[in-house]
């Protein structure tokens, strides 16, 4: 019989059901080890982290019955989509099986508990300084029990239940292990997360039925100081790989050698090796020079970069019931965003065939070195629906109801990104509203801030969609342009319009309107004359609408912002709400040197 077959020798079909039942029960446990996660940094997503990856290994499972086929299939969709600290220590670990049972087709009792103990030097090696009292050390004797009493049970469901025994005692001993644990009276969350896979495999060996209940939640009050184990802000996450036709890397050499160059960057370092791939994770508050530094080992196929000081205060001490996110489209300065807890989904950058995620792994500052020394001109990218979803479902989580703004649907497809996935989430019942802004940049900021203030004065969901709703027509952007080049090169001004623009010297004011598309407001010869339109447009406004709040953003030109900001503050009689750069992916388009004056009109434009 099968199960009598499956239960003396493995293969390939059984490790995907074992992996397939593991995911479950690890999903099934998602919210709960979300909760208890406080080391290293109280950021709440372990559970999604692990949940995502073990998700990305069984979603798309090999058809080959070999077990070193499906566990290197297993390894590599693994190391390719892991998130997080306990994602990526997961993936190593079964990289590390996979690479030690390379030759076996099936395995028995015996031979898999050699191999899953061998397999735990693989993950010592790569994790930079390994902490006991975490799931290394819950692997570690999981994986020494099975192979001091392999010889013991002639079955696998014998031997896994003695190990998930072992597992669940080390487990235990956690709570006492880290400070930061026994302060908070929790065992490890990402270790809690192996012994739950575990629950899973037994669950399939022991033919009982697949629990379908979500794990209860518990109430936890975060210990002060706990949410900042680590002192660095960006939980970080590289995906390389070795070039075509260059000669496969030395793994343990690679691993050393990124260990090393990586090392003054940040903390939680692991890099993980294998074939063609390398995983790198890191906590640093540069995720742009972690990146930087590895293009020189090989192309860029993922980033992934979550902000753990915004996670740890949301966490700690959540300011509002209602979750307010936006894409990085909206200028608006990082130091309000973390101080109102705003969420925000980077769109990617590509530039020399690498997708950086805007404002995060690639500054706007780097935007005229990268358009200098690119090969073809930088274009935009949508975000992943994958890191989207990613995105979505810890929110949901935190809050109990969402609203996010997003850059014009005329403009980016954005918007319908995000609609499509929350089709396939889970939202608990929540009310998530998607708020078209129908402009961009700072005007789109504006914006943000005019909710995240509605909210601070203690505005419901409802009250602050309607507002919102009220102050979009109002919302005006005029942008500067020092040159036509740019915005021909990323392909918004025909080139045949652009290159005679270009040759007579034209500076265009570039606008959104009303339906949200982009168009051309003006033109003028020289700086001098862009200003003084400028200042027309803004007296209009104080004549005819008044200027409810007002915002500066450029692209590498701090003086004429600063400039502007005297002379309209003069005429309005106040200083701007703020004066940031403009991400990386508007500035492909209006290019070094412009500058836009973004506003939102007064009632009277409404006939408020």
């Amino acid at each position: 019989m099968e199960l009598e077959r499956s239960a003396q020798r493995i293969d390939g079909t059984d490790i995907i059901n074992w992996f397939r039942s593991g995911s479950q029960e690890v999903q099934r446990s998602r919210r709960r080890l979300n909760a208890i996660n406080v080391f290293p940094v109280a950021d709440g997503d372990t559970g999604t982290n692990l949940s995502t990856t073990l998700r990305a290994m069984v979603d798309r499972p090999t058809q080959d019955r070999s077990f070193s086929a499906t566990l290197r299939a297993l390894s590599d969709l693994g190391l390719s989509h892991a998130r997080g600290n306990s994602g990526i220590l997961f993936a190593t670990y079964i990289s590390g099986i996979a690479a030690e049972g390379a030759a076996h087709d099936s395995v028995t009792v015996e031979e898999f508990a050699q191999i899953a103990n061998r397999a735990v030097s693989h993950l010592y090696h790569a994790v930079e300084r390994p902490v006991e009292g975490t799931m290394i050390t819950v692997i570690r004797e999981w994986a020494s029990t099975l192979a001091r009493h392999a010889s013991r049970f002639p079955s696998f469901g014998e031997l896994m239940a003695e190990g998930y025994s072992a597992a669940g005692a080390a487990l235990q001993r956690t709570a006492s292990q880290l400070e930061v644990l026994r302060r908070n009276n929790v065992v490890d969350a990402g270790a809690e997360g192996f012994v739950r896979f575990l629950e899973g495999i037994n669950r399939a060996l022991s033919g009982d039925a697949e629990r379908v209940d979500a794990e209860p939640v518990p109430e936890l009050t975060i210990a002060p100081e706990s949410e900042m184990a680590s002192g660095y802000r960006y939980c970080t996450e590289v995906l390389i790989e070795t070039p075509e036709g260059a000669p496969l890397p030395d793994e343990i050499a690679l691993e050393s050698t990124l260990q090393k160059q990586l090392h003054g960057y940040g903390d939680s370092l692991i890099v993980s090796a294998r074939a063609s791939r390398t995983r790198v994770h890191i906590h640093t508050d540069t995720p742009a020079r972690v990146v930087e530094d590895l293009t020189a080992y090989g192309s860029v196929l993922e980033q992934k970069v979550d902000d753990m000081r915004l996670q740890a205060s949301v966490r700690e001490h959540r300011l509002h019931p209602v979750g307010l996110l936006t894409d990085s489209i909206a200028d608006l300065p990082e130091t309000f965003k973390l101080e109102n807890q705003i969420h925000t989904l980077p769109l990617g950058l590509l530039l020399d065939g690498t997708a950086y995620l805007d404002k995060i792994t690639i500054q706007p500052g780097q935007l005229t070195e990268a358009i200098s020394r690119s090969e073809a001109y930088p274009t935009s990218s949508l975000p992943e629906p994958g890191r989207v979803r990613a995105f979505l479902e810890g929110l949901i989580d935190l809050y109990e109801s969402l609203i996010f703004v997003t850059v014009s649907s005329q403009m980016s497809g954005t918007n319908r990104i995000i609609t499509q996935a929350l089709q396939d989430i889970d939202l608990q019942g929540k009310k998530v509203a998607i708020v078209d802004s129908l402009t961009n940049s700072g005007a789109e900021g504006l914006l943000v801030q005019s909710a995240a203030n509605l909210l601070n004065e203690g505005a419901s969901h409802d009250e602050v969609v309607a507002r919102l709703g009220a102050l979009i027509p109002r919302a005006r952007i005029y942008v500067c342009l020092d040159t036509l080049e740019y915005a021909v090169r990323s392909g918004r001004v025909p080139n045949t319009v652009g290159k005679l623009g270009i040759k007579l010297g034209l500076r265009p004011i570039m606008s959104v309107d009303p339906h949200g598309r982009g168009t051309a407001f003006g033109a003028a010869f020289s700086q001098g004359g862009l200003t003084k339109k400028i200042r027309r447009l803004v007296r209009r406004h104080l004549a005819t609408t008044g200027v409810l709040r007002y915002a500066i953003v450029h692209v590498g030109n701090p003086a004429l912002a600063a400039q502007y900001a005297a002379e309209l503050g003069e005429m309005i009689g106040r200083q701007p709400e703020y004066i940031t750069e403009v991400s990386a992916v508007i500035g492909i388009h209006s290019g070094p040197g412009s500058v836009a004056v973004c506003l939102i009109e007064g009632e009277e434009a409404s006939g408020a």
